[in-house]
């Protein structure tokens, strides 16, 4: 029998190798290569915590914590704060454990790219870790983790949560426009 964490990665995987495509164009050991992933993730996360139904839950405070830590980088970096986007959905039909998926597996793939981030020539890019780092994170992947494998809710509630899944990436792809956008000259 299938699970719903296997379901996710399966069902998933298109939408995140299409977003590690775009993000992989950037060199992380660069100030420009970081601050456009670090703008775009700002992005990304900030409207994944607009469409939290609660905004005092752990995951919700992760958040908060983690686009903390990215606006500490950018000023670290001397690079511009993010834009402000607005990203359209259709919030009543989001399910925050897809979301949180999205975000909290994320971090699996950040101790990857912290190396490149680390072994810069540029000792502000290696130092510019704080969201790759985020210890909060860990702990939101391991509470998704813990949730996936115990889930036995309804079978539309699990088309609902893979399919907030692939908004959240659809929401990086968006971020990730909009920065390459902003970055453009006219």
């Amino acid at each position: 029998m299938s699970t719903l964490r296997l379901r996710l990665r399966e069902e998933t995987r298109d939408a995140h190798e299409s977003v590690d495509a775009l993000f992989g164009q950037h060199d992380l050991s660069t100030r420009e290569g970081l601050a456009t992933t670090l703008q775009a993730h700002s992005i990304a996360l900030r409207r994944t915590l607009a469409a939290l139904p609660d905004p005092a839950s752990p995951h919700a405070h992760t958040l908060v914590t983690m686009i903390t830590a990215i606006e500490q980088d950018l000023a670290a970096l001397d690079a511009r704060p993010s834009v402000a986007c607005q990203i359209d959905a259709d919030d009543t039909r989001i399910h925050p454990l897809g979301l949180i998926y999205v975000i909290a597996g994320s971090r699996l793939g950040a101790r990857i790219l912290l190396a490149e981030i680390r072994a810069s020539s540029d000792p502000v890019v290696a130092a510019a870790t704080r969201y790759f780092t985020c210890p909060q994170s860990e702990d939101m992947w391991k509470s998704v983790s813990n949730t996936l494998k115990v889930w036995t809710g309804p079978a539309d509630e699990e088309k609902e949560i893979i399919a907030s899944a692939r908004t959240a990436f659809t929401w990086f792809e968006a971020a990730h426009r909009t920065v390459q956008k902003a970055s453009t000259p006219v």
